[in-house]
């Protein structure tokens, strides 16, 4: 977020903003002003000129009155545009760049975007309105006494400084509330999201610890900034009461020697208030403002990080694997053996739990980079494609669906698709499915009730891989949630297709495996052993 792309976002917009905030407050001050000609006229007696002014003042005042909410509503619409726009980029990385916790973009979707609008845009609006106010009243007093001027611009030093003291822990202690709110989120996502199994265990108490932990956290982080907020304000408010009660002196003196009218001092007194109210405000909000420096700049790198690489993938019809070496924190390392997987072959991975299956899935994704080893991506003309351009399909064996009809999820989206629909749902045995929902393939998907079977699901992100006819697909055990009978028939049509598949599967009978070209068998050794 910066101030030049809130103005940009709606240029003619953003003149109408400045313009009514320096109508607001030229309003505001001429009101003030205008007070000194009814004080001075009713000291001697001019009953029709005090009440002359006081109409004109209190006209300005109401036009002020009238003026602020117009430019307030009209700014928030811009910010709210401005948000909307960030919006958009934040959800485009995530959307280009591949796999990101959910909480990261719960954190920066929600909470940080509301920091920013809190701490940053709306402290703009305060730092505008009060430098209009300052700068006519200061033009104001000019016109009464230059010494109102020299003390005023003194004391305004000496008020600008006091902020500085406390500005690193400031923006310090905003960085750790976005940390600790991160951190929230997170152990909502891990923990809210297995309360079925929790529940099943009984294991609120340890629920409730996890939870109170890191909301203890996050509570403890926003009491220290508001703290220091507090701290910092208390700094501001004692430096304005001072300089306010310095210039109100000097008003007084200049009135006691004869050099300012009662009306001036009255007007200056009251000035005094807005000048010094209007740099308080400033200093706070500048604070504010740099507190969340290392927070835009985090929102920042995200929306610059919108390179088109995504148009920039290239299709994997084939791979090779050579000395390849995972080596985790742990310091536990898994070796996998050499193998080829040529274009239209289907692969079959099998080996025992903890021999690496799903981990050979995330190098091969590009999630998890290899300690040692090459692995060499082929396309359809058998050119190597660069690793960082290389594109795999994969299927997760927790099949991901959407709350549309179960034709969108198969076509996702893709209207041309639908002629296909019939073919694609036989070769998947999801066709009998089908035929106990009255709506069929209008049938809305209910991801709160799932009216949708784990073997429902898995059907229809396998017609999902089918219909799009990716060239090379990943599957972890994609069937497991499939009857015997089904599966056999589903694995017979996926070994008719063009596709190259690596699946990982359990259970398959011998007669099954056979089918495959190969089978790829990882042991806790990392030997390979194929059929």
């Amino acid at each position: 977020m910066s101030l030049k792309e809130l103005l940009k976002i709606n240029i003619p917009r953003s003149g109408l903003i400045i313009f009514l905030y320096l109508i607001y407050a030229i309003a505001g001050s001429m009101g003030e002003y205008l007070f000194k000609y009814a004080l001075n006229a009713i000291t001697v007696g001019h009953l029709n000129t005090y009440l002359f002014w006081q109409i004109v003042e209190a006209v300005m005042e109401v036009l002020a009155a009238l003026l602020l909410p117009v430019a307030t509503v009209v700014f928030t619409r811009q910010t709210q545009n401005y948000l909307h726009k960030i919006r958009q980029d934040i959800v485009q990385h995530y959307y280009v760049q591949g796999d990101e916790k959910v909480a990261n973009m719960q954190n920066e979707l929600t909470a940080n975007l509301k920091l920013l609008t809190d701490k940053y845009a709306i402290s703009w609006i305060t730092i505008l309105s009060g430098l209009f106010e300052i700068i006519i009243a200061i033009g104001l007093l000019v016109s009464m006494n230059w010494l109102l001027i020299v003390v005023t611009a003194v004391l305004a030093v000496l008020t600008l400084y006091l902020p500085k003291l406390l500005e690193k822990k400031t923006s310090a202690a905003m960085d750790q509330v976005n940390q600790k709110h991160q951190k929230l989120l997170a152990a909502i996502e891990h923990w809210l999201g297995g309360l079925q199994e929790l529940r099943r265990y009984s294991a609120y108490g340890r629920l409730s610890r996890q939870l109170k932990k890191a909301s203890g956290d996050y509570a403890e982080a926003g009491i220290k900034s508001e703290g220091i907020a507090s701290w910092s304000y208390l700094i501001n408010g004692v430096g304005n009461t001072l300089a306010q009660f310095g210039l109100g002196i000097t008003g007084g003196l200049l009135f006691i020697f004869g050099k300012i009218s009662f009306g001036d001092f009255v007007v200056a007194s009251g000035f005094a208030f807005t000048i010094f109210s209007g740099i308080w405000d400033i200093t706070d909000s500048l604070t504010k403002v740099k507190s969340t420096k290392t927070l835009r700049a985090q929102t920042a790198e995200l929306r610059k990080k919108l390179a088109d690489h995504a148009a920039e993938k290239v299709p994997v019809f084939s791979l090779s694997v050579k000395n390849l070496k995972v080596k985790y924190d742990q310091g536990e390392e898994i070796a996998y053996p050499d193998f080829e997987i040529k274009k239209g072959q289907k692969v079959l991975l099998s080996g025992d739990s903890g021999t690496g299956k799903s981990t050979l899935f995330k190098v091969l994704l590009g999630e998890l980079k290899p300690e040692t080893g090459t692995i060499t991506y082929y396309d359809q003309s058998g050119n190597i494609i660069p690793n960082e351009k290389a594109e795999l399909n994969f299927m997760p064996q927790d099949p991901i669906v959407f709350p549309v009809s179960i034709k969108d999820n198969i076509t996702m989206f893709k209207e041309e698709l639908a002629d296909k629909l019939g073919r694609v749902t036989q070769a998947v045995q999801l066709q009998p499915d089908l035929a106990k929902m009255p709506a069929g393939l209008d049938t809305q998907v209910d991801l709160k009730t799932e009216n949708l079977s784990g073997g429902q699901r898995q059907k229809v992100v396998l017609a999902r891989t089918e219909i799009h006819e990716q060239p090379f697909v990943l599957m972890d055990e994609v069937t497991s949630a499939i009857d015997q009978e089904a599966t056999e028939k589903i694995i017979d049509n996926l070994l008719q297709t063009n596709q190259t598949i690596l699946m990982i599967a359990h259970n398959f009978t011998p007669e099954l495996k056979e089918k495959f070209d190969q089978e790829i068998k990882l042991t806790a050794k990392g030997k390979e052993n194929k059929e």
